[in-house]
């Protein structure tokens, strides 16, 4: 545990929790963020935005550093958990709550960032979750999302005992695959473009461990992550009573084939900011809610070059004519007087960033992938042979080797072109050879030499 919320909350605390110690800790579970009052809209700050980029980067041997986040308890305030910047980062695992039958909790908020789902509790219920807790004791009072997201790192890191090669966005379109609707109750569970069903309140569903387990030890990792951002706004506009904004983004279709994360970036005025419902629709058909009605925020400030996110889209083809609607839904009333009743606001800018991969994405059979790439077995299943574009590792076929491993040909025949996973020095975190100067980052405890490439101890 991280002691960070006893004292002055600063940008360099939340930074240096954050990158506490990134070859040593896999996964930072997080249970807090700004207010949910259901009118604050705030974010990491600039070295807490740098934390979460040089994790995912840097952390973990170059893998990245796994960040799972509660989505948020401010349901009761009417908050949306796109107007909290942590939880809804591309960086980020966003976890939502559901009672044990099934129901939406009362403190939940919905928005697209939220990935998944893991049982919590109110605390009027008869059972909550039971942890840690002050003072060397336990507690059976745990509720909230903040109970949800630590369940969630439990699973993850199951997955990564099961197989330590998988990269950060690995996880997600892990989780995704082992997020099922089951029996979660919501009036807004849709079919995206690849025929997946997505909630604004539960992300993809409740989080299957043994699947999410299953599903590790075959997948065979993702390409590199592809980004296409297209200003969509060159002149403001009138927003109004509603505003509906087209782009066409076929300029992207040659770099990404399969969505992951989609982000849509908006600076405009607006007389009360929590009048205005955000939507965007993809050219699949995938409507999304970026930001719901939140009547608690009476701000004129309207949003700053503020960056909300969606998960909806994921595996989809962008290619196509995406459209951003603005609406006040809010009550008429509320128009501040110092605005133009024609006109309480102006949309100044609307950049569209796509994140995703140019692999088809859909064309992999779910969490079966490794498999099909696997040319010999031996007698208890394990691969021997994964042929020439991955590497054997304890039985398995991946795309790259896990921290302490490096890749190399499987002998020195010529004609044998099989990859396998070859242990580094144990002084070594990762590596590109056997030998202890062949060190590329160092565990915790020890200090990279640059120019001899050796780990040392203090």
């Amino acid at each position: 545990g991280v002691r960070m919320l006893d004292g002055s909350i600063m940008d360099i605390v939340e930074a240096q929790a954050l990158s506490l110690q990134p070859q040593h800790i896999h996964i930072y579970s997080a249970s807090w963020g700004p207010e949910d009052d259901g009118r604050t809209v705030d974010g990491p700050g600039v070295l807490a935005a740098a934390a979460f980029h040089k994790g995912v980067s840097q952390g973990r041997g170059g893998l990245g550093s796994i960040f799972i986040w509660a989505s948020g308890n401010g349901g009761t305030n009417y908050d949306n958990c796109n107007c909290d910047g942590y939880t809804n980062s591309i960086y980020t695992v966003s976890v939502g709550s559901v009672l044990g039958d099934g129901r939406r909790p009362r403190y939940s908020e919905s928005c697209p960032a939220i990935l998944t789902t893991t049982y919590s509790s109110r605390t009027t219920s008869k059972v909550q979750i039971v942890t840690t807790d002050l003072h060397h004791r336990c507690t059976d009072k745990h509720t909230g999302t903040s109970a949800s997201a630590p369940l969630a790192a439990g699973m993850v890191a199951l997955a990564l005992e099961a197989n330590p090669g998988l990269t950060w966005r690995d996880l997600q379109h892990l989780i995704i695959r082992a997020s099922k609707p089951a029996h979660l109750q919501a009036e807004d569970w849709a079919e995206n473009g690849v025929g997946r069903r997505v909630s604004h309140y539960y992300g993809y569903g409740l989080l299957d461990a043994g699947l999410l387990v299953q599903a590790a030890t075959t997948w065979a990792g993702t390409r590199p992550q592809e980004k296409c951002s297209v200003q969509a706004v060159q002149v403001p506009r009138d927003i109004g009573s509603r505003l509906t904004i087209s782009t066409d983004v076929s300029s992207c279709s040659q770099s990404i084939r399969s969505l992951e994360h989609v982000q849509v970036q908006l600076s405009l005025s607006y007389s009360r900011r929590g009048d205005l419902v955000v939507a965007l629709s993809s050219p699949m058909g995938t409507t999304s809610t970026l930001v719901t009605v939140r009547p608690y925020d009476t701000s004129q400030e309207g949003y700053k070059d503020w960056t909300f996110m969606s998960t909806h889209f994921w595996d989809e083809n962008p290619k196509g004519i995406w459209t951003l609607r603005l609406e006040n839904k809010g009550d008429d009333t509320n128009t501040a007087p110092s605005l133009s009743l024609l006109s309480p606001g102006q949309l100044s800018s609307f950049i569209l960033h796509l994140h995703g991969t140019d692999e088809d994405m859909p064309a992999r059979r779910a969490a079966a992938t490794a498999t099909d790439e696997c040319l010999r077995r031996d007698e208890l299943g394990d691969c021997e042979d994964c042929g020439s574009s991955l590497y054997t590792h304890q039985g398995s076929c991946l795309s790259y080797c896990p921290p302490r491993h490096y890749g190399r040909a499987r002998s020195a025949t010529p004609g044998d072109t099989a990859r396998v996973c070859a242990s580094c020095h144990p002084s070594c975190y990762t590596c590109r050879g056997a030998s202890a100067n062949n060190c590329t980052s160092c565990p915790s405890g020890r200090t990279f030499q640059d120019v001899t490439h050796t780990c040392q101890r203090p």
